[in-house]
């Protein structure tokens, strides 16, 4: 506001100081947009093959807080060579399609039954990840996704 009312006193355009305080606005939100997101690979790089069998280890957040999986058993990923993944999320199962292009990773819609988990499951939390999942990369017997809220890290069984 302080921008506006001072290019109003010399003698700008409100319209001028409008425009000039909506584009440092959009510059500061794209730039936050920006770094929010999680590059797992280099451009270049070759991010490996999740085809496999995965068990969650943990959530890391992209505030830095890092999320324990309780019992990791129960949250697994099965990606097949046929592009179906099967996943379990606690006292639930989901079936769904995948698709991989160079690092990137997406689920299609999840199939998933619909059994009310105990109080403190990370079911909810774990699906809407693997929603959102837009990366991926194998490091060894590691796998990372890369979702809207930061990194999902799994081992090989």
């Amino acid at each position: 506001m302080a921008t506006l009312a001072a290019a109003v006193q010399q003698g700008g355009s409100v319209r001028r100081a409008l425009l000039v305080l909506m584009t440092t606005g959009a510059l500061v939100w794209m730039i936050g947009c920006e770094t929010n997101r999680t590059p797992l690979t280099a451009p270049d790089a070759d991010p490996g093959n999740p085809v496999g069998s995965w068990v969650l280890q943990s959530f890391e957040r992209s505030d830095g807080r890092v999320g324990p999986v309780p019992d990791p058993g129960q949250y697994t990923l099965d990606l097949g060579e046929d592009g179906r993944a099967h996943i379990r999320a606690d006292c639930n199962v989901c079936n769904s399609g995948y698709d991989v292009t160079g690092s990137s990773l997406s689920f299609g819609l999840m199939a998933c039954t619909l059994a009310a988990c105990a109080p403190g499951s990370l079911e909810r939390d774990y699906l809407e990840a693997l929603g959102s999942t837009s990366m991926f990369q194998v490091t060894g017997s590691s796998l990372a996704l890369a979702y809207d809220g930061g990194v999902l890290k799994f081992q090989a069984p």
